[in-house]
């Protein structure tokens, strides 16, 4: 019997040993135990299905675009939602404005605080039709969706909804021609307006006559800095135009940035401000027009 119980735990040691006892005998000793350098994570499959991914990160894309070009976050709350449609018809974008009261507290407790809700509806296929094309934001403005039409010479030209800001977190729609040339684009009504816009502005761009050439490769920061002296300088919205921006970008850009152009002109200053917010290239072509118009001026003033 005594035999027979130390058989037993003889191999009930052996089983627990096996794995050892194997590398010993192949290896002839036992390896130094390998300690963990770090304590991260496992990885980890992503969460839901490869379709319910991937329509996600479609309207994630929408979103980030939204979000970069019109103004939103009211006190009261935001929210955006995307919605991908297959039907052309049903492409919009809606801002619903809302109130609640429990926002606020002390003794501002009770008081009515917006909301600001954005409805965008795209195509499914968005990222392939605006994104991938560059022209998601074109002119600093959300383009909803684009048909490509045909091009006059090297110049593309596509039938496209897109949407401006307007007061407040309100938006416009806006259905028309947008043209394009290298890296710049114009929206125009329809197609003759827009050729003649992107002509002017690749025009405009190509020769900024008396600009040293880092004006435009500067750092925001650094440019409003370099012209923070010019401040008292008057900007038109005409300097806009003959730097050759379209009509909807400086009214969209203008209410964005909390302009008013019925004051048909501000400061230099209050551009610089609103070119810290959104610094865009036209934007900063007008900057340097209007400087140099006002170095010209006092030239004139001398002779």
């Amino acid at each position: 019997m005594e035999a027979l119980i130390a058989q037993i735990a003889h191999i009930r040691s052996a089983r627990l040993t096996r794995p050892t006892s194997r590398i010993r005998e192949r290896l002839g000793h036992l390896p130094s135990p390998v300690t963990a350098q770090s304590k991260q994570k496992p990885v980890l499959l992503p969460i839901g299905s490869l379709q319910s991914r991937l329509e996600a990160a479609k309207k994630t894309a929408v979103e980030q675009a939204a979000k970069s070009c019109f103004r939103h976050g009211a006190a009261g709350g935001s929210s955006v939602r995307v919605t991908l449609t297959d039907d052309p018809a049903s492409v919009d974008y809606k801002v619903l404005m809302s109130s609640n009261r429990t926002t606020y507290g002390g003794s501002f407790k009770g008081w009515s605080a917006n909301e600001d809700h954005h409805h965008i509806t795209v195509p499914r296929d968005w990222r392939i039709r605006v994104l991938g094309r560059g022209l998601a934001t074109a002119g600093g403005m959300l383009t909803l969706d684009l048909q490509p039409l045909v091009a006059h010479g090297e110049i593309e030209l596509f039938q496209a909804f897109w949407v401006s800001q307007s007061r407040g977190f309100r938006v416009k729609v806006h259905r028309g021609v947008i043209a394009c040339l290298g890296h710049e684009s114009f929206h125009a009504d329809d197609a003759e307006n827009a050729i003649k816009g992107i002509m002017l502005k690749q025009k405009r761009a190509a020769s900024p006559a008396r600009v040293r050439t880092d004006a435009y490769s500067i750092s925001v920061d650094a440019f409003v800095q370099r012209y923070a002296a010019f401040g008292e300088v008057e900007v038109w919205a005409d300097d806009a135009r003959e730097v050759g921006a379209c009509e909807y970008g400086i009214k969209s850009w203008c209410q964005a940035v909390a302009i008013d152009l019925s004051e048909l002109s501000t400061s230099l200053s209050r551009i610089l401000e609103g070119f810290r917010i959104r610094p865009l290239i036209e934007v900063r072509r007008t900057v340097l027009h209007a400087v140099r118009r006002h170095r010209k001026s006092l030239k004139l003033d001398t002779l």
